[in-house]
């Protein structure tokens, strides 16, 4: 695996159709897709995801980017910036942080030292002057890292009867 970054402890590069048995094992998990919009249940469906991720990389240069240990380059999630150019709680054009990790990695600081490099990224690398975020209101846990990071919740809404908390952090 050749990394295009690394953390201290992980490593990204973007995903790969190659990527699709340890994604798919990842997003196998209904703890995993408890709060998704969209869950992945079969390899089919996480081929199609992971082909979309690709599709967004090359149009717009960034993306969800695969997550790997450093200590032996197991996938252990994704995480990154997605340009949004669908309108979502009344923005469009924007960049959204977005991460996932297998449920064996939660709870050790994965997810934080992930975001915190792509915050670093879009505001020093892409010269970003604002990003968004959104947690389904009811996912705790995802709702503490945003706002440890600094995000402010500026509203809620809703999206397929699920109500969402929406952030944004400034440079």
């Amino acid at each position: 695996m050749n990394p295009i970054f690394e953390t201290e402890r992980l490593l990204f590069r973007p995903l790969e159709l190659s990527d699709v048995d340890a994604f798919f094992e990842m997003n196998d998990n209904p703890n995993v897709n408890k709060f998704l919009r969209n869950p992945v249940t079969t390899k089919i469906e996480a081929g199609n995801y992971i082909q979309k991720i690709i599709d967004e990389y090359n149009k717009n240069g960034i993306s969800r980017f695969a997550v790997f240990l450093r200590e032996n380059n197991k996938l252990i999630g994704f995480s990154g910036l997605k340009y949004r150019s669908q309108e979502e709680n009344n923005h469009i054009n924007f960049y959204d942080l977005g991460y996932r990790f297998s449920e064996e990695h939660w709870n050790k600081g994965y997810a934080t030292e992930a975001a915190l490099f792509w915050l670093n990224y879009g505001f020093n690398e892409k010269n970003l002057s604002e990003i968004y975020a959104s947690a389904v209101s009811e996912n705790v846990a995802s709702n503490n890292l945003l706002k440890k990071l600094c995000f402010k919740m500026t509203n809620q809404y809703y999206v397929n009867n699920l109500l969402h908390s929406w952030y944004k952090i400034e440079k």
